[in-house]
């Protein structure tokens, strides 16, 4: 409990914390555009139809959903770090843990099971359907890690860290 960002003054701490956050989501964003940029001029066209389309439909969802229940868990960390409740704060960042590993351990499961009726659900063109299969499937196996490096993440900067995240990220 070392970071108090209340005080200095406001536009350097306010910088110092943002920056990192800012080239982050950067980040984030390029991942789908080099997995098109890669697929498309090393696979072929059906593969580029995979890695967008209705997959990306159903990846924004699951990063809305990391994103979302990261979110949440920042409050409440935030606001135990904030009271200087280091046991408030334990309890808490061991919940965040143990829900991002339930929930990743569940989204994995439903997603490598469901991937394929899914995207027939959503009309995916049967030339293309095999491909977005795999890479969904593909996708949904690495949400264990998604979840915790959120999580991770969101504990880190709800005690004012955002540059070790960053680091992560890249």
């Amino acid at each position: 409990m070392e970071k108090d960002m209340t005080k200095g003054s406001p536009l350097p701490v306010i910088l110092q914390f943002t920056l990192p956050l800012i080239i982050g989501n950067i980040f984030q964003q390029l991942y789908n555009t080099v997995d098109a940029i890669i697929v498309g001029n090393f696979v072929g066209k059906e593969a580029l139809a995979a890695v967008g389309g209705a997959t990306a439909v159903l990846i924004n969802f699951l990063v809305n959903l990391f994103v979302g229940l990261s979110s949440g868990a920042t409050v409440v960390i935030a606001q135990r770090y904030g009271a200087r409740d280091p046991e408030g704060l334990s309890r808490t960042v061991h919940t965040a843990i143990a829900l991002a590993l339930a929930a990743g351990v569940g989204i994995t499961v439903l997603g490598v099971s469901a991937s394929g009726p899914a995207l027939r659900l959503m009309g995916t063109p049967a030339d293309v359907l095999p491909h977005a299969t795999v890479y969904l499937r593909v996708y949904f196996a690495g949400s264990i890690a998604s979840f915790l490096y959120n999580m991770g993440s969101s504990i880190l900067r709800a005690v004012g860290d955002t540059k070790r995240p960053l680091y992560f990220l890249i």
